[in-house]
């Protein structure tokens, strides 16, 4: 694999931390345009309206937000003559005002970074990983041969390895761990992804990660080349779950989108160092054979074993999309026995697919530990919701971020 086509099947959003406000934008009649106020500015003022007045009604907007509008409308203008772009609307904007989160974008074009890739690919290989070779057994012969820089194994390690041994599996040792660390959530598998993927010897904690010693550094996913305007839309994003309605309008592209991504292992990187990667992964490819040889086709098994599961979950639990549920479940069928590496990525994924969540809940210790970690908390603090995750993301009736590589 070097060269793979990406293509979206349900809207995907990938944010660049921005969002367009009423200031930027004209809603039209199925489409919101992103204006040039600069354009537009500099002719109202030929027109001979101050910019004074101008600017005062871009700091006090009367009653609606959409300033421009009052401009464009009342003097008759096209809008589509100020418009950087212009953008198809899926579901109903903001009557008075709205914000759109932006697509990320290079040099003005939305493009897929291969991070967001990669990250999706990780964690399918995380979950491979744990439910082939997260015995306790192996995870504990591969703790027990890390040692610090004098070729010793530190007493923290040696502790690690038999606390491991002790438990059923990886995994459940994992959930033991997490309230004894006083861990948050942003670093909560940080242990677990070191035992994992690749470590060195902590005289804190026994082990901790070490990105030289990961074999997911030979999966070079480079960012995709830019994609057309044309296929960006607004959808209006429906918060399933929550009490209150949460107004969320998202840039995204369109499903049918198309792009091209470079996807690779560098087989020689991986044989090279095969005696330095130390992870429980490295010990699951050499069961496989030759690790190097092995390891892009463990991948694209973890992506259809993993996306599989989280797909069978949000099935099972389609009623939890309320009125939605039926085009929930049509599109999930419509996934089924789907050519190529269906996978999901980008925002509103869902805790389900950017953790290994699937696995976590099959443990008995899970319930305790999301308590612990307090996921699911109610607003206000009022205790923890009994569902978790209590909410999910709709645009046009479809969970959103699903692709497939060919």
């Amino acid at each position: 694999m070097t060269g793979m086509t990406l293509k979206v099947l349900s809207p995907l959003h990938i944010g660049n931390g921005r969002e367009l406000t009423p200031l930027d934008i004209y809603p039209g009649d199925g489409v919101v345009y992103v204006l040039d106020t600069g354009k537009l500015t500099a002719d109202l003022i030929n027109m001979g309206i101050s910019l004074e007045e101008i600017l005062h009604l871009l700091k006090n907007p009367p009653g609606d937000a959409y300033v421009w509008k009052g401009y464009i409308d009342e003097l008759h203008l096209n809008p589509s003559d100020y418009a950087l772009y212009a953008l198809r609307i899926h579901g109903e904007p903001g009557r008075r005002s709205m914000q759109i989160k932006e697509f990320i974008k290079l040099n003005g074009r939305p493009y897929i970074p291969g991070s967001s890739v990669k990250g999706a690919l990780r964690t399918a290989v995380l979950y491979k990983a744990l439910k082939e070779c997260g015995d306790s057994g192996t995870a504990m012969n591969v703790v027990s041969g890390i040692k610090n820089k004098r070729g010793q194994v530190e007493r923290k390690t040696a502790e690690l390895a038999r606390e491991i041994g002790w438990s059923e599996s990886l995994v459940d040792f994992y959930l033991a761990k997490l309230p004894q660390e006083r861990t948050d959530g942003k670093h909560a598998d940080d242990l677990l992804e070191a035992i994992v993927f690749g470590m060195e010897s902590d005289r804190r904690s026994g082990v901790k990660y070490e990105p030289k010693r990961d074999p997911m550094r030979a999966l070079i996913v480079r960012d995709s080349g830019a994609i057309g305007k044309k296929r960006l839309a607004v959808y209006h994003v429906d918060v399933i779950g929550n009490v209150q309605p949460i107004p969320i309008w998202v840039e995204a592209l369109e499903p049918g989108t198309t792009a091209e991504i470079e996807v690779k292992v560098d087989t020689e990187l991986l044989r090279l160092n095969s005696d330095y990667f130390n992870g429980v992964l490295w010990e699951c490819l050499r069961d496989w054979g030759r690790p190097w040889e092995a390891f892009e086709t463990f991948l694209w098994e973890a992506v259809e074993e993993f996306y599989t599961a989280v797909r069978k979950a949000e099935t099972a639990e389609a009623r939890k999309f309320g009125t939605k549920a039926a085009e929930v479940k049509r599109f999930y069928s419509s996934l089924e026995g789907h050519g190529g590496h269906v996978l999901r990525i980008g925002w509103g994924s869902g805790w389900l697919a950017m953790t290994i969540g699937v696995l976590l809940k099959e443990n008995r210790r899970w319930e305790g530990v999301r308590r612990q970690l307090g996921l699911g908390q109610k607003p206000g603090g009022r205790g923890l919701s009994r569902d978790f995750p209590k909410t999910r993301r709709l645009a046009k009736g479809m969970p959103m971020g699903w692709v497939v590589l060919e």
